[in-house]
């Protein structure tokens, strides 16, 4: 009844809830809900969305991505971006491919890549910067080219 669970399981959907605030890089296995706010790195395997009460103050890595409210950093999305009307989406962004839906705002620097161009999140370290530095994930060698 209580015993572990089989490997195939997919993992749980991670919620950060309203009013929450995280402070530090969040490493999530599958799906992350952010309603609340994270102040710090979010590197994801599965999709991330943003709820419109919901932001990320730091960078983001994942597979997809949705903003319904504010994401400001540097975004490294592997395959697909969705910016919903009143989500704003500031910094530098990689992608695979992109959708800003009327009302939604992409600011900053925007990059296409080819899948294999945009960073693994499973294959991300642990950034290392200065404690009074918000963290930065790394980008592909190619996106300074």
């Amino acid at each position: 009844m209580f015993g572990a669970k089989a490997k195939t399981d997919p993992p749980e959907p991670t919620v950060i809830g309203r009013g929450t605030i995280v402070e530090g890089t969040v490493r999530a296995c599958g799906a992350v809900q952010v309603d609340g706010q994270i102040e710090g790195a979010l590197i994801a395997e599965g999709q991330v969305s943003v709820g419109p009460t919901g932001s990320v103050l730091g960078d983001v890595v994942a597979h997809q991505l949705d903003v319904g409210g504010l994401v400001d950093g540097r975004i490294n999305i592997r395959d697909h971006l969705h910016v919903a009307p009143g989500g704003i989406a500031r910094g530098e962004v990689r992608y695979g491919s992109l959708q800003v839906d009327r009302g939604g705002v992409l600011t900053g620097s925007a990059l296409h890549g080819d899948p294999e161009g945009v960073a693994d999140p499973a294959g991300v370290d642990e950034p290392t910067v200065p404690d009074d530095e918000v963290a930065r994930s790394p980008l592909p060698a190619s996106a300074g080219a």
